[in-house]
């Protein structure tokens, strides 16, 4: 990695940039990101996303027996409670087509001074290594940077889907808790419907909010036509840095790629995603009528925690 010291003009002298300077525009990069985020999460509406499985795991009735005549079917031969599966693989991943930018004529690029004081145009690397890879190490570092992804807090049914600094991404939820509603089974019900569930916390995806653009001093750079030196205007060196980082993050080759992936290495970007179960099972007997002896299972107990998925960011 090369890292350049950037030459400003001072009155009319040449002079490097301080620390404080490059670091403004650092933060300047993190801003231009949060404008058009190049690597998108999104809410697929079916359970086909690509980020990996995401499983909600609840408990169901065991089948009723019923019509036995003068008693009841045996707990023991009584169907058991069994585990039902729903798949919530909603998560999606988009990545933007981008294109490097074109270094004209080798002198594209911010100038600085070598170790002959020679003025010397940075190359497109340098510009990575000077300004856009410490502002990726800083986006994918599981803080709430701009044009980042996460998940909100755990909302119960009826809560508030509010979060600070953060836009939603989708009316409904990328992630839901169930578990069955014991307060749905009855003896008089049985035999009752084996799936009867309840919603306990729901998980939305949401997007960190831009910061302030940052006021910062734009270096010099040789002119294509005339060589001579001039200093970028802020817009014209606003576009070279967002094109720069929008690439990186999407298509870089060199370890800075911006990704989201569910569990696994990475830096966790929000709060985890629960999965809870009732493991216990309720032994229920009903006379429904004259030599109509019925029993059902019901899933009871308290809840335990089988997994937690976590959306994590990292660079590839």
């Amino acid at each position: 990695m090369t890292v350049r010291t950037p030459l400003k003009l001072d009155g009319s002298d040449l002079k490097q940039m301080s620390a404080a300077e490059i670091t403004a525009i650092k933060n300047q990069v993190r801003y231009l990101y949060g404008t058009d985020p190049s690597v998108v999460i999104s809410r697929k509406t079916s359970p086909d996303g690509n980020l990996g499985a995401l499983n909600d795991t609840y408990s169901i009735a065991g089948a009723a027996t019923s019509g036995q005549v003068s008693s009841y079917t045996t707990e023991g031969n009584t169907p058991n409670t069994t585990t039902e599966t729903d798949g919530q693989d909603r998560f999606f991943q988009t990545l933007t087509n981008t294109t490097a930018v074109a270094d004209t004529s080798n002198i594209a690029f911010p100038i600085y001074s070598d170790g002959d004081n020679n003025i010397r145009s940075m190359s497109l690397t340098d510009v990575y290594d000077t300004f856009i890879y410490p502002a990726i190490d800083i986006l994918t570092d599981g803080s709430d940077q701009p044009g980042t992804y996460r998940v909100g807090p755990a909302v119960a049914p009826g809560g508030s889907t509010t979060l600070a600094g953060h836009t939603q991404q989708h009316e409904f939820a990328v992630f839901t808790d169930r578990r069955a509603d014991t307060s749905d089974y009855t003896g008089a019900g049985i035999p009752e419907a084996l799936a009867q569930t309840e919603a306990i916390n729901r998980y939305y995806l949401y997007v960190t909010n831009n910061i302030s653009a940052v006021s910062y001093t734009a270096p010099l750079f040789i002119t294509d036509t005339d060589y001579h030196l001039q200093q970028y205007t802020t817009s014209n060196f606003d576009t070279i840095l967002k094109n720069c980082v929008r690439h990186v993050a999407s298509e870089d080759a060199s370890g800075y790629k911006i990704r989201y992936r569910l569990n696994g290495a990475g830096n966790q970007r929000g709060a985890g995603m629960e999965n809870t179960i009732l493991l216990n099972q309720t032994y229920v007997q009903y006379l429904a009528g004259t030599d109509d002896y019925r029993t059902q299972k019901f899933p009871s107990g308290t809840s335990i925690s089988t997994n937690t998925y976590y959306l994590n960011i990292y660079k590839a």
